[in-house]
């Protein structure tokens, strides 16, 4: 990882902001006017252009961008709902700043409540350069909250690539021309059009060996994800794994000691009970209809102790599940493994919430540390083989039709 750096005067000339969205006329329009004034600050000189990509939305989004009053160029990007998702948004953005030849690209999601313009300057300075580079955020988030990142994407990426990133799939990006241009040569699988997007990004990133920028950007609050946690897991997992079978092998850790984590905010708000409860027994469902091809593929969570969620996922079991899953996934049970990590994974969550129960923020950072640094040292025991198996381009929900009180969703890759 890197610190960012990289002076104002070295910026060029057309900077675009994009605001992926679908649904968000609460929080768009103020996403909107910090985007705006960050640029004015920024790039007062500049050629400066504030992009709406949005798909399907039902409320007023459109209408409450358009109506924020800006200094900046507004453009609204509108594609249909049905088989897309956050990831069409984006592709959708990165595909009109080369139409406006940008030099520069920054996403911020438009459910963010804590959005300031200073975002803009940082993180546009931490993409300066000729060079392919990512920036990604660095915040400080709710307990309760980051669980794909903290018990998925971060240990994950750390053991395949041996690089921790604190926020993979944040949602505050920014890239330069260089990283622009490239990722246009990456293969899109159908979950990279939707919440697998972020992970597409960072993990390509780092297959690539694109240097990677963690920015400070203070506290993130924005709309609870967890009444996603059925989807948008198994959407980031898929994405993930596609970049990880187009990896050469699992790499070594790097040479410089990951920096101790200080993500943990100290506000806390507790996930709604009732969703708790209805996400509990839809997991409970599942595991009792596939009980037998979880312990296939998961001997690592064969042993596990009941508990009021349903199974206790201690932090010293989750790292060997997890290498468990990309042992499966490198030898080629793809969708098995993806779905059943998921159900498995928000018994990990649930357990972990009563593991910090009275721990401060910096206890709870340890921890997550400690359960990165043992998922590293458990896949590499395991020898994970790369490069051999593939993943379907489509995507679809697999093993979780009828469980998740989703609709059968399928998207081309």
């Amino acid at each position: 990882m890197h610190p960012a750096s990289g002076p104002a005067a070295s910026r060029g000339r057309v900077t675009v902001v994009g605001i992926p969205a679908r649904d968000e006329e609460s929080t768009v329009g103020a996403v909107a006017r910090a985007a705006d004034a960050g640029l004015h600050h920024a790039f007062p000189h500049g050629t400066n252009v504030v992009v709406l990509a949005e798909n399907g939305s039902t409320d007023d989004t459109v209408r409450r961008f358009a109506d924020a009053p800006l200094r900046s160029r507004k453009l609204v990007i509108s594609s249909d709902g049905p088989g897309t998702g956050k990831g069409t948004n984006v592709f959708a953005i990165m595909d009109r700043a080369l139409e406006l030849d940008a030099d520069r690209v920054l996403l911020l999601d438009a459910d963010v409540r804590s959005a300031e313009p200073g975002w803009v300057g940082l993180l546009a300075d931490a993409v300066a350069g000729d060079e392919p580079v990512l920036a990604v955020p660095a915040y400080r988030r709710d307990r309760f909250e980051a669980n794909t990142t903290n018990h998925l994407a971060s240990p994950l990426l750390a053991a395949v690539f041996g690089v921790h990133v604190q926020q993979p799939i944040g949602g505050e990006f920014a890239f330069n021309r260089a990283f622009l241009d490239l990722a246009a040569s990456w293969p899109r699988p159908g979950s990279a059009y939707l919440y697998g997007i972020d992970v597409w990004l960072t993990a390509n990133a780092l297959r690539e060996r694109v240097r990677v920028v963690e920015v400070p950007l203070g506290r993130k609050l924005h709309n609870s994800p967890f009444p996603k946690i059925l989807r948008l897991p198994q959407q980031v997992l898929d994405s993930l794994f596609h970049v990880v079978l187009r990896t050469d092998r699992v790499r070594p850790p790097g040479p410089v000691a990951p920096a101790a984590r200080s993500a943990v905010d100290g506000a806390a708000v507790r996930q709604d009970p009732a969703v708790v409860a209805r996400v509990s027994a839809a997991v409970a469902r599942y595991l009792a209809a596939h009980r037998d091809g979880v312990r296939l593929l998961f001997p690592s969570a064969d042993g596990l102790r009941t508990a009021p969620w349903g199974l206790r996922v201690t932090a010293r079991d989750w790292p060997d599940v997890l290498a468990d899953a990309l042992v499966a996934v490198s030898g080629g049970r793809f969708a098995a493994a993806r779905d059943h990590l998921v159900a498995l994974y928000v018994n990990r969550v649930l357990t972990f919430w009563d593991e910090i129960d009275g721990l401060g923020g910096d206890e709870i950072d340890e921890l997550l540390d400690r359960q990165a640094a043992r998922t590293v040292r458990a896949v590499r025991s395991r020898g994970v083989a790369l490069g051999g198996a593939t993943g379907p381009d489509r995507f679809d929900v697999g093993h979780w039709a009828g469980f998740n009180d989703e609709p059968v969703l399928s998207v081309p890759g």
